[in-house]
């Protein structure tokens, strides 16, 4: 099965505790938003699901990561566009206050 929705800001994730273990995800809060339920089969021992889940975190880290150098490469790039501008904006002012 493959499915894609779009995660929104009321988006929700919930874990069930042991022995189920279950992660629910629902990139979207309305009542008739898609719902992603993973859970373990009842035979898996809890050191093979510990496994599993180390595994799910580590790819939710790297998504995460990713998120995380996208943000700082853009606040970055405004940064340095607001201070370009501000540096253009004295040097047309020292031109302007030259020049009378």
């Amino acid at each position: 099965m493959r499915a894609y929705d779009f995660w929104t800001k009321t988006g929700t994730v919930d874990v069930g505790p042991f022995p189920i273990a279950s992660l629910s995800l629902r990139p979207s809060g309305q009542a008739t938003a898609n719902e992603l339920q993973m859970m373990f089969p009842p035979a898996m021992p809890v050191e093979q699901q510990l496994v599993v889940a180390d595994r799910v975190l580590a790819g939710v880290q790297r998504w995460r990561d990713g998120i995380a150098r996208a943000a700082e490469e853009q606040r970055t790039a405004a940064d340095d566009l607001a201070e370009a501008r501000a540096e253009i904006a004295r040097l047309k002012a020292e031109r302007e206050g030259g020049a009378a």
